[in-house]
């Protein structure tokens, strides 16, 4: 085998662009599926971490109507018909549900000595950092008594503390100016990123009763976040919460989204290329096969003396059979680790520079080898049949009469 394999590479150096074409289509059909598959599989990591850990148990209730317009999830109406009782009656009426927050936001102006901005101040309650799966970089966190106190705390995010502060250690115990009310700062998060056109590291948090009454002076919340205890009870959940809500309210003006659905419309693009990149490596695939059958068939021709040695030598029809067959899945197993060599380098250049969790699709490159092959198989049983047609006695007598 060994020697057949070297015999085909020495057959090959001949003409290398020959060589090159056969190996092409091969390795664009690898790099077409396993490159797509690197990429989105390391956004999906990324998406999965930005929205924490619990995020496939989360539910969000925004009052209005929500719609969906192309990757974008846009609020159409709004309503200040939600309350914080309404977050309260879902946490202790629904059994599905594990816990939950109430959120209301508000832009302020954030300042003290160092810098001033205007900023998005987000009340939500101590539940509210779990279900979002948030890690405390320095200091801590408010808690369910400062939400009863109305507390004057705050915790930043990594980017804000940043901006205000020399470092995040120094932050804590210090003051920041929230709209005209001083608020100590007792907390810094852990840097998150950004998801949806949200910068999780660009946050400032308050007790949610801080919020309300201290900020704004409203009895209104933004939104709610809700975990829910399995997948299993996903669906049973939003049942329950649309029923309470909805007699509540004595009408629908809310709407219910999934950690699936805003997923699932930040990634019907990376969706769309994938398929588009199956398509592609189909096609790559058939035409690596073309090639591979044309260089095997001409190597045939160009081989006439070599078989007529071996056979004459004492190799069987099917050792001949099995050379060619050989020759080809080498071929095809080559341009398959070209191309799988240039998608995860490329691959992991991209998640490098995007800053994005690494990721290798080990399935996506074992069935790429697979692939190639079976191609390989295909595209050499012509070639290795034609190659048994030949008679050792008429190829020498050609030669000699040469």
């Amino acid at each position: 085998m060994i020697l057949s394999i070297r015999e085909l590479v020495a057959y090959l150096r001949v003409d290398r662009r020959r060589t090159l074409i056969a190996l092409l289509g091969i390795a664009m059909g690898a790099t077409s599926l396993v490159l797509m598959d690197t990429i989105s599989g390391a956004m999906k990591k990324k998406m999965e971490r930005e929205l924490g850990r619990l995020g496939s148990l989360l539910v969000m209730v925004v009052p209005g109507e929500v719609r969906a317009i192309g990757q974008r999830r846009i609020q159409f109406s709004r309503y200040t018909t939600l309350s914080k009782e309404d977050v309260d009656r879902i946490r202790t009426m629904i059994p599905f549900v594990a816990a939950a927050s109430g959120i209301k936001r508000k832009s302020l102006s954030v300042r003290n000595r160092l810098n001033e901005s205007n900023l998005a101040v987000t009340g939500v309650e101590p539940s509210y950092f779990k279900l979002l799966d948030y890690k405390v970089a320095s200091g801590g966190l408010f808690l369910q008594r400062d939400m009863r106190a109305k507390a004057k705390k705050v915790v930043l995010g990594a980017k804000t503390a940043t901006s205000f502060f020399a470092s995040p250690r120094a932050a804590i115990g210090k003051t920041l100016i929230l709209g005209e009310t001083p608020f100590r700062v007792v907390g810094v998060l852990e840097k998150r990123g950004s998801f949806s056109n949200e910068d999780f590291d660009e946050t400032l948090f308050v007790p949610l009763t801080t919020e309300m009454s201290v900020l704004e002076n409203v009895d209104f919340l933004d939104g709610a976040v809700i975990q829910v205890r399995s997948r299993g009870v996903l669906k049973a959940a939003i049942n329950d919460i649309e029923e309470l809500l909805t007699r509540r309210h004595g009408k629908r003006d809310f709407t219910l989204n999934t950690y699936q659905e805003v997923e699932g419309t930040a990634s019907k693009t990376m969706r769309l290329f994938s398929v588009l990149s199956r398509i592609v490596a189909f096609v790559a695939f058939c035409v690596g096969t073309l090639g591979i059958l044309a260089v095997m068939a001409l190597s045939i021709y160009e081989r006439l003396l070599e078989i007529a040695v071996k056979r004459v030598a004492g190799a069987r029809k099917r050792d001949i059979f099995l050379q060619f067959l050989a020759e080809s899945m080498f071929l095809s197993l080559a341009g398959s680790f070209l191309g799988v060599v240039f998608s995860v380098v490329v691959g992991l250049l991209v998640q490098i520079l995007a800053q994005w969790p690494f990721f290798i699709p080990v399935k996506t490159i074992a069935v790429s080898v697979i692939l190639s092959a079976l191609t390989g198989m295909g595209a050499g049983i012509y070639p290795a049949v034609k190659a048994l047609e030949f008679e050792p006695r008429y190829i020498l007598r050609l030669f000699e009469e040469l």
